[in-house]
């Protein structure tokens, strides 16, 4: 699950340039995309590591060329109820987490045997990153890949547009639509990465 603040800018205003390190980040991504890569998404009971678990996770495997390759997607077992206000945004109801669920150490175990060693991309990886964490010190699993952010690569690709929410971004590209399950959310995210990558590589 990913959340945004719309960040405004004057129509007349031209696009800062990046800081050396954002163009080190820019340049360590445009890199990564051009080998095999994952693309990945998870979707929480909150914005919290402190009081919100890990609901979903989901992946995709992008090889050569852009092609998927291999895709992953499992809900998780919540040690809490699902809230009502996330089984409404996401369609994850606490039936689906009883019945399909699996405990968060067996369903990162799987996760990260999936990414292997390969570069992983989010959109706002932040978030991402701190849920990742947390799992990692939860269950004493290591998770160590390189990780990219699309967020930061569509405003370097589109400063021009006046948010870049992945709906948003999914409309300028012709991407299927997200709908807050995380493996939907993935495929609109690789389509974003690679129209990405071919505008920077323009530019």
């Amino acid at each position: 699950m990913t959340y945004f603040y719309r960040r405004t800018r004057a129509a007349s205003a031209s696009p800062a340039r990046p800081t050396a390190r954002a163009q080190a980040a820019l340049t360590h991504a445009l890199e990564a995309l051009g080998r095999p890569f994952i693309v990945a998404d998870l979707e929480t009971t909150g914005l919290s590591t402190a009081s919100c678990e890990i609901l979903e996770f989901a992946a995709v495997r992008v090889g050569e060329g852009g092609a998927v390759v291999n895709e992953y997607t499992q809900v998780v077992r919540t040690c809490g109820r699902v809230p009502s206000f996330i089984s409404r945004l996401t369609g994850i109801t606490q039936a689906e987490v009883d019945r399909d669920g699996i405990p968060v150490a067996q369903a990162f175990s799987s996760f990260l045997d999936f990414v292997e060693d390969l570069p992983v991309f989010f959109h706002n990886a932040s978030f991402d990153r701190r849920f990742l964490s947390a799992a990692a010190d939860q269950t004493g699993l290591p998770f160590s890949n390189a990780t990219h952010c699309t967020l930061a690569l569509a405003r370097r690709a589109w400063p021009e547009l006046p948010s870049h929410k992945l709906d948003i971004l999914a409309r300028h590209v012709g991407a299927s639509q997200p709908t807050h399950r995380a493996l939907a959310d993935v495929r609109t995210t690789v389509a974003v990465a690679l129209a990405a990558s071919a505008r920077l590589a323009c530019a």
